[in-house]
């Protein structure tokens, strides 16, 4: 386990957090951000301070009137590769933030993408509150499209959520040249855009546009 790594590692995973939590369109003044940073051993102080800082920074950022209540660095020697974890939790007056997410009694969606008639990519989509980042992702992403489909842009901008029987688009706060449209409707963070049987996702960048087609279906008994 390299410090280096663990930094980069962290300042993906709390800027994809912010993001993916600030697209649920909730009030984040007043939330209470708690994160476990647990490493295979004990880390150095330059890089803890980095850490909170890092932590403090993109919250104050991404997430208007939150704060970062506490930061723990517990170490556990059997942790497997790469030899972090990260766990971050919300507390708000809201139930929804401060219970943990949990499966919900509803069927899985299979949102199935297409870039012209070569490549499909099938994801499956379990019921939960909590949105997950569909891309071309940095490092160990949610629902990562290839790395080689460089027509798509970097970074979990797209996000899906299969919530109380229907699957909604939203679009994270990250890179914002890139104007994301959902069946003719722009994304914006905090708007979420419920998804067709099947439909267009349109990213564009200035005057470049790619088009991607989707297809949803169920698996159980979804009404």
């Amino acid at each position: 386990m390299h410090e280096r790594d663990v930094r980069h590692a962290f300042r993906e995973a709390i800027e994809t957090w912010c993001n993916l939590h600030n697209a649920s369109g909730r009030d984040t003044r007043g939330l209470r951000v708690r994160i476990v940073v647990t490493t295979v051993r004990t880390l150095t102080p330059e890089t803890v301070q980095w850490i909170h800082g890092t932590a403090q920074d993109h919250v104050r950022n991404l997430l208007p009137g939150a704060d970062v209540q506490s930061i723990g660095f517990p170490v556990a020697t059997g942790l497997p590769p790469p030899g972090h974890r990260f766990d971050v939790t919300s507390g708000t007056p809201s139930a929804e933030d401060t219970q943990p997410l949990a499966a919900e009694d509803f069927s899985v969606a299979v949102l199935t993408l297409r870039y012209d008639r070569t490549f499909v990519w099938p994801c499956r989509i379990g019921a939960a509150a909590h949105w997950l980042a569909v891309g071309r992702l940095p490092g160990p992403g949610q629902l990562p499209l290839p790395a080689y489909a460089a027509w798509l842009p970097r970074g979990p901008l797209l996000l899906v959520r299969n919530h109380r029987g229907r699957l909604d688009f939203a679009r994270s706060g990250q890179r914002p040249r890139y104007r994301i449209r959902v069946d003719g409707v722009d994304l914006h963070p905090g708007g979420p855009v419920g998804a067709g049987a099947a439909g267009e996702i349109e990213y564009h960048d200035r005057d470049a546009v790619t088009v991607l087609r989707y297809h949803v279906d169920w698996e159980g008994n979804h009404v």
